[in-house]
């Protein structure tokens, strides 16, 4: 016959007393006088072999271990709101107890006289309460049940706390995994009431809660620490900003160039050390990853590239950015030197604009590019600008003439060669270009202009991705981007059985045709301005003018040297002008004859020209176009009256 299990809360201490002498006397567990926890409880101590009568047995003290890291932390969760609760029944005979998730007592607070009596038992911080050192109690059970409960009178396991009358609730984590027990116990031998039952499982949900922060806090220090040593053991020299641009964190190498003292500025603008900052919002805004700016240095106001790379949360927005500064000249892979950015092209143009474009989107891929171009339209610029925009930025960016080499060399050039495959070669061998760009960029300029037979070689390495040096067995991986440029028609090329079309369709996944000045002369000026820059101090600059004729001739001219001519021209009249006006008799001669011959153009047509295409770009404003011309405006005024009677 099924023996009946008390399935009320509470039952009478003298039925509470009658089934602990029966368990005391005959280990025996009678279920029909019991709570069912309580009953549970009792057989799994009779299991664990603990004596309910022998205070030896039913108070084990351990050592107390604070160095445990979660121990302090939930010490330190619980610490206000224990004192809160003890400050809640203070005076009233009670006990507070913090245990850990295996029941070890971690601190006791209470009135005097109580705190005394538990003392006395052993109830002291590091004793075990687990049930298997003294059987069944309210902060032990909960240990194993993981819920609040009640443990009064003789359903205490062992007799010495049969005047206890206990409540507990456990601590749990946000994941719901037990961190400890919180337990409040006075001598009155009654059933706690509700209202300090209750009490007791909000202070242990408070502690949970707070028990998350402080991992959470705890967490976020740790990871700040390997965070700066991380972020101190890379070769990079990195800044890092806030979602206002505010300055977060500087690394070792970064105060290496701006000064140690630059540790001060953390919190405040990134513009207390670079004056430009407006650049760094506006390259976020872009999605540009390079831009240049000048920092404040102790050696001065020092120019850089820098590399911007946004912060984004989990929601994708942005919180922040990474800088990575880049001196000029600075080469940090002690080999080839990259200059250049997609910051040091000047164009209005839009196809010039969408080509540059197109470019800063492809350059995050690791597809081979054929540039186009003729010469001196900035081929190699825009290679540059590719590299220093790629995740190979920090690799080797390792420029080829393939037209400067020698057919007889070009293969040692690009793959290497061993130690006496040929005479006068290196001892130890050489490496070739394809080893010296390893994880970077290699640019191979004036591709058209390569042999076939290298060619062939050339799409070989493509293809396979290692190479093999002049005279050598073992092959050698490869990881580089290949970048080629012509002035040449490959497809006619092609035509003509000078270039491999296999290699050209390798070669030009992607192809980017850099357009000759002439068609974009809108960026002349803009051009001349941003060279002038470079060479000239701005009080200089802003007194400089140029005579209408010398306008005319720069915008009427056909450049056919493109970029690197123009630049030429200004260097030339740099170092020939006497003041601040520049005039025919600066300009180099081959430029001269536009004016000075009659047969080559009219010069009051230029001049007509000059003024009418000066007036519809500054809206007919007589001022700022007269500013423009380096004339009066009153000379203005009467040169249109004299334009005008002309016409009519």
């Amino acid at each position: 016959m099924q023996r009946r299990v008390i399935k009320h809360k509470y039952v009478t201490p003298m039925i509470l007393e009658e089934a602990w002498n029966k368990l005391a006397s005959n280990n025996y567990v009678d279920d029909s006088l019991l709570r069912q926890d309580v009953a549970i409880s009792w057989k799994r101590c009779l299991d664990y072999s603990v004596n309910p009568i022998k205070i030896d047995d039913c108070s084990i003290v351990i050592d107390f271990i604070e160095s445990d890291k979660k121990t302090r932390t939930l010490s330190v969760a619980s610490d206000h709101h224990i004192q809160q609760l003890y400050d809640a029944v203070k005076g009233n005979g009670y006990v507070i107890i913090l245990t850990d998730a295996n029941g070890i007592i971690l601190n006791i607070i209470g009135d005097k006289k109580v705190l005394n009596f538990a003392e006395s038992l052993k109830l002291v911080p590091g004793a075990n309460c687990s049930e298997d050192a003294i059987g069944t109690n309210s902060m032990g059970t909960c240990v194993i049940l993981k819920r609040p409960l009640q443990i009064f009178s003789h359903e205490h396991y062992c007799q010495y706390y049969h005047d206890w009358s206990c409540s507990s609730a456990p601590i749990l984590d946000c994941c719901g995994n037990l961190v400890g027990t919180l337990d409040i116990s006075n001598t009155d031998n009654k059933p706690h009431p509700h209202l300090l039952h209750d009490l007791v499982k909000m202070t242990a949900r408070a502690i949970g809660m707070n028990w998350d922060l402080c991992a959470l806090q705890d967490d976020a220090k740790n990871k700040y620490y390997y965070f700066n040593a991380a972020i101190d053991s890379v070769p990079d020299s990195l800044i890092f900003l806030d979602n206002q641009n505010n300055i977060s964190h500087i690394n070792k190498n970064a105060l290496k160039i701006l000064g140690n003292a630059a540790i001060n500025y953390i919190g405040q603008g990134i513009q207390v050390i670079a004056p430009e900052h407006e650049k760094i919002k506006q390259a976020l805004a872009d999605g540009q990853a390079w831009t240049n700016l000048h920092f404040n240095t102790p050696q001065g106001l020092t120019s850089a590239s820098v590399r911007i790379n946004p912060i984004k949360n989990i929601c994708l927005k942005q919180i922040g950015a990474i800088c990575s500064i880049k001196e000029k000249g600075q080469n940090l892979n002690n080999r080839n030197v990259t200059r250049y950015t997609f910051d040091d092209f000047v164009c209005t143009n839009t196809k010039m604009q969408s080509l540059l474009q197109h470019a800063r989107k492809i350059s995050a891929t690791d597809v081979s590019i054929l540039i186009q171009g003729e010469s001196g339209t900035g081929k190699e610029i825009l290679a540059q600008a590719v590299h220093n925009n790629s995740a190979r930025c920090y690799k080797p960016f390792v420029a080829v003439n393939c037209a400067a080499l020698p057919t007889e060399l070009i293969q040692s050039e690009l793959f290497g060669y061993e130690e006496g495959s040929f005479t006068g070669a290196k001892r130890g061998g050489k490496a070739g270009k394809f080893e010296l760009a390893q994880g970077g960029t290699l640019f191979l300029d004036e591709i058209g202009d390569m042999p076939l037979a290298a060619q062939a070689n050339l799409l070989r390495v493509l293809q396979e991705k290692y190479i093999t040096r002049l005279g050598g067995q073992a092959p050698v991986p490869v990881d580089v981007r290949i970048i080629a440029a012509t002035n040449k028609n490959l497809p006619q090329e092609i035509e003509q059985l000078r270039f491999r079309a296999d290699l050209f369709y390798r070669l030009a996944s992607e192809r980017l045709h850099v357009p000759p000045l002439r068609e974009r002369k809108e960026d002349i000026w803009p051009i001349i301005w941003y060279i002038l820059k470079k060479h000239l101090p701005k009080t200089a600059i802003d007194a400089l003018h140029f005579a209408h004729q010398v306008k005319a001739i720069m915008e009427m001219h056909e450049w056919p040297g493109n970029v690197r001519e123009l630049e030429n021209v200004v260097l030339f009249f740099l170092n020939t002008m006497h003041d601040s006006i520049v005039t025919v008799n600066d300009l180099p001669t081959d430029l001269q004859p536009q004016i000075d011959t009659a047969d080559a153009v009219d010069l009051k047509q230029m001049e007509q020209h000059t003024i009418k295409s000066t007036l519809a770009k500054h809206g007919n404003n007589i001022s700022t176009s007269a500013k423009a011309l380096g004339i009066s405006r009153n000379t203005l005024y009467r040169k249109i009256k004299r334009f005008q009677r002309t016409e009519d």
